[in-house]
Formats: C-alpha cells, sequence, structure tokens
C-alpha cells in the first residue's frame, strides 16, 4: 500500500530520461522543497529547512515531463509516496524518499506556461495534425489561449486581469 503525497516545489536536477527492460518511457528528477518561517524576534523569514524527493514518473506522463520540465522549474506533483533505506558502500544507513508521480504541473504562482494537448496518434505535438480554422475565431482552431500563448492580437494581459472575461 502506498500513500498518496501532493508536493510543491522545485526541479533540482536536470530530468533523466531513459525506459525499463520492456520499454516502457521513464523519467527521474530530483525535487527539493525549502521551508521557510517568520522569525518574530528579527522580524525577517528564515529558512527551516529543505526536503529532498526523488521522483520517478513512467509512460506518457514521463515523455511528456522530459519536453516540459527543466532544472529549477517550480513544479506541484502528486503521487504515490515510497520509503526506501539503503545503505552506502562506506556503511552508512539512509532512507530514500521516492514519489511515483500521477500528476505534474508546473507552479503558476511563479511565471506562465503554455499548454500544448497530445493528440493519441502523435507521440509529439510538433507532429500532431492541426485543427481546422474555425472562421470566426481569432486562434488556431477557435483556441484563444493557444493565440494568447502565440502572441496573436489576443491581449495577453486579459489573463492576468482579476475580473476579466475572455471568451471561449
Amino acid at each position: 500500500m502506498a500513500d498518496t503525497i501532493t508536493i510543491v516545489g522545485n526541479v533540482a536536477t536536470d530530468p533523466e530520461r531513459g525506459s525499463t527492460a520492456t520499454g516502457i518511457p521513464t523519467l527521474s528528477f530530483r525535487m527539493a522543497t525549502n521551508h521557510r518561517r517568520f522569525d518574530p524576534n528579527t522580524g525577517t523569514y528564515v529558512d527551516a529547512g529543505t526536503n529532498w524527493f526523488e521522483i520517478k514518473v513512467y509512460r506518457g506522463l514521463a515523455e511528456n515531463a522530459g519536453a516540459s520540465l527543466r532544472k529549477g522549474d517550480p513544479l506541484i506533483v502528486t503521487g504515490r509516496l515510497k520509503l526506501r533505506e539503503w545503505e552506502g558502500k562506506d556503511g552508512r544507513h539512509g532512507l530514500a524518499v521516492e514519489v511515483e508521480a500521477e500528476n505534474i504541473g508546473h507552479d503558476l504562482r511563479w511565471g506562465r506556461t503554455v499548454y500544448s494537448r497530445m493528440s493519441r496518434q502523435s507521440a509529439s505535438p510538433s507532429t500532431a495534425p492541426a485543427p481546422a480554422a474555425d472562421a470566426g475565431s481569432p486562434g488556431p482552431g477557435g483556441d484563444e489561449l493557444a493565440a494568447v500563448g502565440a502572441g496573436s492580437s489576443a491581449s495577453a494581459d486579459a489573463w492576468a486581469a482579476p475580473g476579466t472575461q475572455v471568451p471561449f
């Protein structure tokens, strides 16, 4: 039995692609969560420690994450928590904290990202067939979000302004 966990932190190492013996795509990277607390004596925030997680990703999520993630990216990861004991060659013992990711997304508090839906027949967004253009819509296939990300005449600021409605 594994516990479900949600982690908010940063990609700490370059993601490493691989595959299982049966050819299933894999991706692994380390993730760090930094905790800060307010120190009332100094009136400032102080570092209260860092937790490290080994993130393991499989199948289509591994392919998409491998194309999307870079070291330093702020992430939100949900997955199954696994604790594994280890022993080093020097006789040291420790506990490794691993998460088998089920969901991964950029933490949008710190920036913007552009989503590109994968077609079921395609392995990459660059080879996905383009949807038919809708004559009355500003973006490709009527997708205003893609149009904003592609630098169309739609105002990107409209997405950031509270209370602004963008037609879908």
